[in-house]
């Protein structure tokens, strides 16, 4: 058994271990363990078992695959769904070791083919020399060096990302409080797994099925959850033949309006996914469906407390009607913001990495709600980046999540005594949001001026 194997089985007894504590502090405690979302969808698979749709639920706005997936919460469990979203978990980490791990194997195959290529021209040039043979050597020689030394850097870069994850604190409770971001984010890793795999040195052949793979993950996450709906500009520019060389907006503009045969693919499996699954739900739901589960996450006005800067203007309009200005302002800076991250970071594999990273921490910190389970969006997407902060200092690496525990702390504390005691904290929270952002706007900055774009070095 392998030690990356091992760290898998003691995280998932960790797992279960939290699951039934959860299920003790429900019964003894007012603060309840189990997400409110959980028990939302487990109504609804309790009305899809009783022939009816999940949208009988009132707050039921996920896809009803969801609650299909929870259905062995009636016929087995009623903790199943939180097991099954605790595997889920655990196969984030799986994913990000294949994903840096893959890295290793693309540079093998692009120096393979280099040597190749030096070696066709070396030959063509001095027809056998002995000047020939000693160029020869010499790459050889070198590609013998990327697959001993560069491989255990890989592999221990893999497994220290991956138990990144495994050992977040954060992650684990979200997980196994039965919210259901890691499968949405399960799904997000295997499109960019496979979007990843697309290789100029691969053959036409392996690199279209690595795009309808990518496509159809794309998609299903999308329909899961619609943030990842924001990360297709940056996928598609990834894929563009000529996003190396965009000097000028004209460039640019080139460079988005004509696309190639592998953004084509994409673009049309992932119509083709998202069109099928949304018409047969709504063929089973009608309306009901498209509104609760697509709609309302573009209109909602959550008045409740939550994270994010604008909670308390919406709940100071709760009684009127939806503003059109307001969306538009609110969500007009992380829009302009995910544009020009998705043009300027994602021309290369580990800017892309970084590039989704830098997309899902904007939209989750501008967002008009924020809840804890959001915080997984970027979180899952954050290991893969972890070895291009070299720069950073330990003072920084200490103090910058410290800050962003602290910002947390906060503003639970000002929320516990709203929830559960009663106080009018209501202005004490909105300046514990204001001082979060505030944080999440250091934090970032912070990693975008120490990002190193470089992936580690071939010798």
């Amino acid at each position: 058994m392998s030690s990356f194997q091992k760290h898998l089985i003691i995280s998932l007894i960790i797992r279960l271990v939290l699951i039934i504590y959860g299920e003790i502090q429900d019964k003894i405690s007012e603060v309840p363990f189990t997400d409110i979302d959980y028990k939302v969808v487990n109504d609804g698979s309790w009305h899809i078992y009783n022939g009816k749709s999940p949208f009988n639920r009132n707050t039921y706005r996920y896809t009803p695959l969801l609650a299909i997936f929870l259905l062995p919460n009636i016929y087995i469990h009623r903790c199943f769904g939180k097991i099954l979203f605790s595997l889920f978990d655990l196969m984030i980490a799986v994913i990000i070791k294949w994903i840096i791990m893959d890295e290793y194997h693309t540079l093998v195959v692009n120096q393979t083919a280099s040597v190749e290529d030096n070696k066709a021209k070396i030959e063509k040039k001095y027809f056998g020399s002995a000047k020939s043979k000693v160029r020869l050597l010499n790459t050889k020689k070198d590609l013998r060096l990327i697959g001993l030394s560069d491989r255990t850097k890989f592999e221990r870069m893999a497994n220290f990302a991956a138990n990144f994850w495994l050992y977040n604190p954060l992650t684990m409770v979200i997980a196994t409080r039965g919210n259901g971001d890691a499968l949405s984010s399960c799904l997000v890793l295997l499109s960019v797994y496979y979007l990843l795999k697309v290789n100029e040195n691969v053959s036409d052949k392996e690199n279209e099925k690595h795009i309808v793979l990518s496509g159809i993950f794309h998609a299903l996450a999308i329909h899961f959850r619609l943030y990842p709906l924001f990360f297709s500009l940056a996928y598609y520019m990834y894929l563009s033949n000529n996003n190396r060389q965009i000097t000028n907006f004209h460039s640019l503009i080139n460079c988005f309006l004509k696309p190639n045969r592998k953004q084509i693919i994409l673009i049309l499996t992932v119509l083709k996914v998202l069109i099928f699954l949304t018409g047969i739900f709504y063929l089973l739901y009608n309306y009901k469906f498209l509104y609760e589960s697509i709609i309302y996450h573009f209109i909602r006005k959550d008045t409740r407390h939550n994270f994010s800067l604008y909670f308390y203007l919406q709940y100071l309009n709760s009684g009127s009607q939806i503003n059109i200005l307001e969306k538009i302002l609110t969500f007009t800076p992380q829009l302009v913001l995910i544009l020009l991250i998705s043009f300027r970071f994602s021309r290369t594999r580990q800017t892309f990495q970084f590039c989704l990273f830098l997309i899902a921490f904007i939209m989750v910190m501008y967002n008009p709600v924020i809840t804890s389970q959001y915080f997984v969006w970027f979180l899952s997407l954050f290991p893969l980046t972890i070895n291009n902060f070299r720069n950073m200092t330990t003072k920084q690496m200490i103090i910058l999540p410290v800050l962003w525990f602290a910002g947390q702390g906060l503003w639970l504390l000002c929320g516990y005594f709203l929830e559960f005691k009663g106080f009018n904290s209501f202005d004490f929270i909105w300046v514990a949001s204001a001082i979060f952002f505030i944080i999440n706007v250091v934090i970032l900055q912070t990693l975008i001026e120490n990002y190193d774009d470089s992936s580690v070095k071939i010798k």
